[in-house]
């Protein structure tokens, strides 16, 4: 299932449900149920770089992409047989919004760096470069949002702790 719910104007492409690509103020969205698989993060980073792009927010692509691709990559790890994933992506004029609801009951975990260890880290990048982020019971299993800033990042110093 996919939902796209686009905001209603004069302009003929909006009028075929399209949008148009302008930055008018009005918030935009769109829902898709995706099978939990190894393909789900592709498929994920697809649907997200095609809406942004379409919303006019092309320079968020990237960075949307990766925080979507590390959030359903856990999904499918932590979830793997529960159900389907059930991706939301909104804009609302500040903010870039993306849910992500699994049949998982566990809670996202942010854990330290620690010498040597290269897995289980991807939460870290994500709580670095969100404007907030967190996670609650959603029906079945839990619901982990992310919010991300519609202006590219300053750069960081390499040096700070991402808990500072």
């Amino acid at each position: 299932m996919t939902e796209i719910r686009e905001p209603s104007g004069d302009g003929a492409s909006r009028a075929e449900g399209r949008p148009d690509g302008d930055l008018d103020g009005q918030a935009r969205s769109a829902r898709a149920l995706l099978p939990l698989n190894e393909r789900t993060p592709v498929t994920v980073r697809r649907l997200v770089s095609t809406l942004l792009i379409a919303w006019g927010l092309s320079d968020q692509v990237e960075l949307a992409e990766l925080v979507a691709s590390e959030l359903a990559s856990n999904a499918v790890r932590h979830a793997g047989d529960a159900g389907d994933l059930e991706l939301e992506l909104s804009f609302d004029g500040d903010i870039i919004r993306l849910c992500f609801a699994d049949g998982s009951p566990l809670p996202p975990v942010l854990r330290r760096d620690v010498e040597g260890r290269r897995q289980g880290l991807g939460l870290q990048l994500v709580d670095r470069v969100a404007t907030r982020w967190g996670s609650e019971d959603y029906v079945l299993g839990k619901r982990v949002w992310v919010e991300l800033p519609t202006q590219p990042l300053p750069p960081s110093d390499p040096d700070q702790d991402p808990g500072e």
